[in-house]
């Protein structure tokens, strides 16, 4: 079927009734323009951005919209200049709050591009802003604990008398363990003797 004589309208009802491919592939022929025309301002700003990455963006709006009954009646093409000119202002908005932007570029006699780059800002005043609350929560929320009370320092036989109760307790619950323990305590004993006797016997 043909379908470059037909408007945007058209075009999107078939697509919701029918989900074809060459008219979605019409529909987008025909807004890729506007998608163009509403990237031009971005252009160089994002550097990781180019042609290509600026209409895949178009594509999804366009398919957004499509699949979630968005446009009703109208012109579509009005519909998705507003939805593509805040899509693409909310990208700016969280390339530059993660990234540096290009300002200005100077080629000089060789070729060679000098790009001047800086953080926006609003990137700044958000960060800042971002900060002062999350200092402000801390505080309040500290502010709403109760003050911890501060334990004396354990003496060295309270310290040694929590360890002998936390063995106790462990090798009670796993006797195994405790009866390894007792063979290398005694393997231990057994090379210890061994090596005093050999060093009496080489000082006879």
């Amino acid at each position: 079927m043909d379908y470059t004589n037909l408007n945007n309208e058209e075009l999107v009802r078939i697509i919701t009734e029918t989900s074809a491919n060459d008219a979605y592939d019409q529909l987008f022929r025909n807004i890729a323009p506007i998608i163009l025309h509403e990237a031009e301002m971005y252009r160089g700003k994002m550097m990781t951005y180019d042609t290509e990455d600026f209409l895949q963006e178009g594509q999804i709006v366009a398919w957004q919209i499509i699949a979630r009954g968005n446009f009703k009646n109208g012109r579509f093409a009005a519909y998705f200049g507003s939805a593509i000119r805040k899509h693409l202002v909310n990208i700016y908005r969280d390339y530059t709050l993660k990234n540096l932007i290009c300002i200005s570029e100077q080629e000089d006699c060789r070729g060679n591009i000098t790009r001047t780059m800086v953080e926006a800002d609003y990137a700044k005043a958000y960060r800042e802003k971002h900060r002062a609350q999350c200092k402000a929560w801390y505080e309040k929320k500290k502010a709403s604990l109760p003050p911890k009370e501060k334990k004396p320092p354990m003496t060295r036989e309270e310290r040694i008398r929590k360890v002998v109760a936390y063995q106790r307790e462990y090798y009670a619950a796993h006797p195994d363990k405790y009866e390894e323990r007792k063979a290398r305590e005694r393997e231990r004993q057994r090379r210890k003797q061994a090596e005093q006797k050999a060093m009496m016997a080489a000082m006879a």
